[in-house]
């Protein structure tokens, strides 16, 4: 973690590539999509610079997790990933 409030998953370097691969052949080549319970925010930051032509919406329920997706959002500075929301897949509304 470093003091802006970003936050690293050593597991992102290892599985980043691979999901590349496999969202390259299923994602359209335009659109919004919309990543669920995105952690630290690496995956969302790393999607979005790979599709540039894709918005990627960043979602988490999680405080911590949160304000690391935000600020990694801020230090990229990419048009296309958009400030993340608050979403709780498992909540009943």
């Amino acid at each position: 973690s470093v003091s802006d409030g970003r936050r690293s998953a050593p597991a992102v370097a290892r599985n980043t590539g691979p999901i590349l691969e496999v969202l390259g052949s299923v994602l359209p080549e335009r659109g919004l999509v919309l990543e669920v319970a995105s952690g630290t925010g690496e995956h969302a930051l790393a999607f979005a610079r790979a599709f540039p032509r894709l918005e990627f919406q960043p979602s988490d329920p999680d405080p911590d997790a949160f304000q690391s997706i935000a600020a990694w959002r801020e230090e990229a500075g990419l048009a296309n990933l958009l400030p993340p929301v608050q979403l709780d897949a498992a909540a009943e509304h």
